[in-house]
């Protein structure tokens, strides 16, 4: 069986002012042909592990393009053109193709396309014909349009937050395309959505979590042998589209209306449990005394409003001048996106002490720069890997960056925002968190590998790119009634 390959992974935000382009994508990971192949070996991916699947049953992997570009605003319209030609044009090539894989994220959005996972889908199916299954590997937040639904005959979602199965999820993707190639079933696929949004802080797959009741339930419905695969979709919350709402997903052997039903269940699921994504959180002053007057020997201060991996873009100094005012001789870490200050700091050289003006320098609505004397007490070149999460095995970088000395401040200012998985990036630059009283992290949820008895964490609430309060939002494009800016106990499709 000859299945063609490819991904093309990106997380867009409607708030953030962020614009990713080849460049950008080029640094975390742009590939073709055969590179595809080396791109994925021996990692953590979905893509890896869809490729994996089909290798373990002798497929022959057409490998077409793998385009990783990780969170941001949009994508520029230009650049995602020449992808989405390339991946239809390199498929059309290949033909006759027994089947399709494809490692998306979901939650794309370009300038003008708005739904560019479903033009990509769209334009294989034109290419391949209605007879060649398509499978694709999705995010948990994916925002999955009804043209994704259309012209994809198995889509499959993460099942945990903090993102731990990608691979796996990959895998299993893949695994129901072989299936579907080999006659094994027909898949028929169905979604059922709600015109509501939650809180990405209250959504983890862990514990005793909202979420981790949903996922139990979707693997209940499996074990059943209700459905071949559930997925739930809590989705991006920071898409300003009118189609944009928590999903359920489900796949069948030939049985639309049980597909339909088992949707249903599982977007119900997440329905009844709405008011438990909504978490506690503190303004960064209150967030930093109720730090150093906890037990804790280490408190990660989660800036919420700032979150790289939400697709904000990383340079917020708010909680900076928050430890300067309140904390400024605490032990603490703080990671921030402000490329001018890196660049001046390598020019100063090490040991040099000055004047510097921090953040604000690419979003500029919500915060002021801050002004601080700082000594450069290290360079480096940003380099690391990552040891979890989706891009679980790749290498990336966080540019030439600088760690500052502010009072007992470590203040970390890098060339490229880049998504956090757990300490990785403190790592690289020569930072131990286990030493710091006060820790920063811009995500939203892989934080959570990072605690223990010893270590707790408070939320910060505020403006920014990735609010908490999604009520708040000055939304253009949704239609109301919608969750949480309507507290309606009865729940409107989409």
């Amino acid at each position: 069986m000859r299945v063609a390959v490819a991904s093309c992974e990106y997380e867009g935000n409607s708030l953030s002012l962020r614009v990713d382009r080849k460049e950008d994508f080029e640094r975390k990971g742009l590939v073709r042909g055969q590179q595809v192949l080396a791109f994925a070996n021996g990692k953590q991916t979905a893509l890896a592990g869809g490729i994996e699947a089909l290798q373990d049953e002798h497929c022959v992997v057409v490998p077409i393009l793998a385009a990783k570009g990780g969170a941001g605003g949009h994508v520029e319209e230009a650049f995602f053109q020449d992808i989405l030609a390339e991946i239809i044009n390199g498929i059309a090539a290949q033909l006759p193709l027994d089947g399709v894989y494809l490692a998306l994220h979901g939650a794309m959005i370009c300038d003008q396309e708005k739904d560019p996972e479903g033009a990509i889908l769209q334009g294989i199916r034109s290419a391949v014909g209605p007879g060649v299954p398509i499978s694709a590997s999705l995010d948990l937040h994916a925002h999955v349009s009804d043209r994704m639904v259309e012209n994809a005959d198995i889509l499959v979602g993460y099942e945990t937050y903090p993102h731990v199965d990608a691979y796996e999820t990959g895998k299993k993707a893949a695994g129901l395309l072989i299936g579907a190639m080999k006659g094994e079933f027909a898949p028929v696929m169905r979604i059922k959505k709600y015109n509501a949004i939650f809180p990405v802080l209250g959504g983890a797959t862990l514990g005793d979590a909202p979420m981790a009741k949903v996922a139990a339930k979707a693997r209940q419905i499996e074990d059943q042998n209700r459905a071949f695969s559930v997925s739930y979709f809590p989705v991006q919350p920071w898409l300003d589209m009118a189609d944009v709402g928590i999903t359920g997903l489900a796949v069948t052997d030939g049985d639309a209306e049980a597909a339909d039903a088992v949707a249903q269940e599982i977007l119900d699921e997440m329905w009844l449990r709405r008011r438990a994504f909504e978490l506690d959180a503190m303004t960064p002053e209150e967030a930093v005394k109720a730090a150093l007057a906890s037990d804790a020997k280490t408190t990660l201060l989660i800036d919420a409003p700032d979150s790289i991996g939400g697709g904000a873009a990383g340079d917020s100094p708010a909680l900076l001048a928050a430890i300067v005012a309140h904390a400024p001789d605490t032990a603490a870490a703080l990671c921030i996106y402000d490329p001018y200050t890196a660049q001046l700091a390598f020019e100063l050289g090490r040991g040099a002490e000055a004047e510097f003006e921090i953040g604000a320098w690419l979003d500029t609505r919500w915060a002021d720069p801050v002004k601080i004397k700082a000594t450069v007490e290290s360079l480096h070149d940003g380099t690391f890997i990552y040891t979890g999460g989706p891009a679980a095995s790749l290498e990336t970088t966080l540019g030439p960056s600088v760690v500052l000395r502010v009072g007992g401040l470590q203040l970390l200012c890098a060339s490229h925002a880049v998504y956090e998985n757990a300490d990785e990036h403190y790592s690289a630059c020569g930072i131990d968190i286990s030493q710091c009283r006060l820790v920063s992290f811009k995500n939203l949820m892989n934080f959570r590998k990072l605690l223990s008895d010893t270590v707790n964490f408070i939320a910060l609430h505020g403006l920014g790119a990735t609010p908490l309060r999604l009520q708040d939002v000055d939304w253009q494009n949704r239609k109301r009634p919608f969750w949480p800016a309507d507290d309606m106990a009865t729940p409107s499709f989409i």
